[in-house]
């Protein structure tokens, strides 16, 4: 009976053991971890290290209700978006021809950005992005530990994929010079080369503002709180469009530093911490000429912007004619010296 009962057993072990080796077998796809460049569950990503051989690196973490970059800067919510939605779409379109595969592999042994994509402390995914592909609808990419590249694409996009992978910190850094909540806002300095158009603006409270000289004495004459909120109200966000390349930052600050401002615009908030940015004129680099054809002086769509940690930036006139208040635009009736449109925008 126990031989019987032995016999049994070792048959059932056998029969399952031969179960789960036909089923592997047949759900068995040697091309799949070859072509699985995709991470579904991108809410579930912790981390993302993007780094090229030229020895540029990015560190991407999820922390809270955003995304830092190597550990120092709030990441651009927008780039951060369109990686996690390239990494959750990413699929292979057509292998590589045979034609083309020595030259596929040593562009990605070259120039090949690495990927890895961590869940937790767990990578979970770790490939390389090369270049473009003819119809710049693909990339070449290839899953590590792999001898096989594809041409990789991200359904609904076209265009350079190899974009939302660039390891390069200031493209991947927030362009943002100041962004305060309203009720943070306790004064704001702002001043022109022209003192007497230079105020601080203070916020007491609710619905309660004030305006005083720029050396903080009391302005005698009447002036518009209403203008006052408008403007606290407009300056509490300023982005910018980019940043000047790393290499010219210190010489470019020097220069700046060197000729006069156009104005200089600096948020205090309730804890006494200061945040500045200093506008000057770019000028005219792409030659355009006024409608009587004389060449202007400087560029009319983008100016320089000194932050307060020192970094030089490029701004736009849209986004700083909005703030752009002289004092007398408060105590001289309806008067505005500057364009600025009516209703407060918030971002």
């Amino acid at each position: 009976m126990k031989k019987t009962n032995l016999l049994l057993l070792i048959v059932i072990v056998i029969l399952i053991g031969v179960s789960i080796a036909i089923f592997f077998v047949r759900n068995y796809d040697p091309q799949r971890t070859l072509r699985d460049f995709a991470v579904e569950d991108t809410a579930s990503i912790t981390k993302i290290f993007l780094a090229n051989k030229q020895g540029s690196a990015v560190t991407l973490e999820r922390v809270d209700d955003h995304w830092t970059v190597n550990q120092q800067y709030t990441a651009r919510r927008d780039f951060v978006n369109n990686l996690l939605t390239t990494i959750k779409k990413v699929e292979v379109s057509s292998p590589v021809s045979s034609a083309k595969l020595e030259r596929v592999m040593k562009d990605l042994a070259v120039q090949g950005i690495k990927v890895e994509i961590y869940q937790g402390d767990e990578c979970v995914k770790v490939y390389y992005v090369g270049g473009v592909t003819e119809d710049n609808n693909g990339a070449y990419m290839i899953l590590e530990n792999s001898d096989l590249p594809f041409i990789v694409s991200r359904p609904g996009f076209t265009g350079y994929l190899t974009v939302h992978y660039l390891p390069e910190l200031s493209e991947w850094r927030e362009r943002i010079a100041f962004n305060y909540s309203i009720e943070d806002i306790a004064k704001v300095y702002v001043e022109y080369p022209d003192r007497d158009e230079s105020f601080i603006a203070e916020r007491l409270g609710e619905n309660s503002y004030n305006l005083r000289n720029i050396d903080g004495s009391k302005i005698e004459e009447p002036f518009d709180t209403l203008r006052v909120k408008e403007f606290v109200s407009r300056i509490k966000f300023v982005g910018f469009e980019t940043f000047i390349l790393d290499s010219l930052q210190a010489q470019k600050r020097d220069s700046l530093q060197t000729t006069q401002m156009l104005a200089s615009f600096t948020i205090e908030d309730k804890t006494g911490a200061k945040n500045k940015l200093v506008t000057y004129r770019h000028p005219n680099s792409t030659g355009l000429f006024d409608p009587e054809g004389n060449l202007f002086e400087y560029d009319v769509d983008n100016l320089y912007g000194i932050l307060g940690n020192g970094e030089v930036v490029i701004l736009q006139y849209p986004i700083i004619d909005p703030i752009t208040f002289y004092k007398s635009d408060f105590t001289k009736g309806m008067h505005r010296s500057t364009t600025i449109i009516k209703d407060v925008e918030t971002p």
